[in-house]
């Protein structure tokens, strides 16, 4: 086989930002970096291999793992601290890990800079916003009373169709998807709120809080608010947003 033969055969690597996991009960035993599955088997769905990326200050070896990516996907997780996007923490907002800020934005800064396929999924989405000086609603039960969108976590259930997203039509996810609306989990508190320096909305929950952005001058950069990892199964056209990815970083 030769060495052309060998590179088309080669699946993209996709890293995947990872968690910091405290054991509740052995409180002494030490902290483990991970992330839930439901990544790791939609990225090898769509044909990637999916690469769990540990927590670490170390810019040195961030940037050398950075270098190994073919494309960054910013998983979701805990709170962003209220600090990176110039506001006080409310007293809901207690859930949030500078090493694990510090670590996403490195790794997106080396993302960028190679012009590397990103996905953000619900936090990894905030992070992309507050990336490029964007605002974060740090609780929507107390800014936006109404729909529920933290209802599927309290249904204890990750493939909830809970409501109904409506896309920009002639947006990239649009076209991803195929459609102009969608079924969609709710599992956060927070949200965008004032967009970033050169992202765009482009999809909406019917009481407006934003659920998708993307830049229109990159080659690849979507968020989505939502858990489109959980909804493959019940909801097929998710996976085409992984497929899409796994593409482009494979280009």
């Amino acid at each position: 086989m030769n060495s052309s033969s060998k590179q088309s055969k080669r699946r993209p690597v996709i890293g995947i930002t990872s968690g910091e996991i405290h054991n509740r009960i052995e409180t002494w035993w030490a902290v483990s970096y991970g992330q839930t599955q439901t990544y790791v088997n939609s990225i090898i769905a769509a044909g990637g291999v999916p690469l769990l990326l540990p927590l670490t200050t170390d810019t040195k070896l961030l940037r050398q793992l950075g270098g190994m990516l073919d494309g960054l996907l910013l998983a979701g997780g805990n709170d962003i601290d209220p600090k990176r996007y110039g506001q006080k923490p409310l007293k809901v907002t207690n859930d949030y890990s500078d090493l694990r800020d510090t670590t996403e934005t490195i790794l997106l800064e080396q993302a960028l800079a190679d012009h590397k396929p990103i996905l953000g999924i619900c936090r990894g989405m905030q992070l992309l916003n507050v990336h490029f000086g964007g605002t974060l609603h740090q609780d929507l039960e107390q800014s936006h009373p109404g729909l529920d969108h933290d209802k599927s976590s309290k249904l204890k259930t990750l493939i909830d169709l809970s409501h109904t997203i409506e896309l920009k039509p002639g947006s990239r996810l649009a076209g991803i998807l195929g459609t102009d609306d969608i079924g969609a989990n709710a599992h956060h508190h927070q949200a965008v709120d004032q967009l970033g320096t050169g992202l765009h909305a482009t999809a909406w929950a019917t009481d407006g809080i934003v659920e998708g952005i993307e830049m229109i001058e990159y080659p690849y950069a979507l968020g989505v608010q939502l858990h489109p990892e959980s909804l493959t199964l019940v909801e097929p056209r998710w996976a085409k947003l992984f497929s899409s990815f796994v593409q482009a970083a494979m280009r």
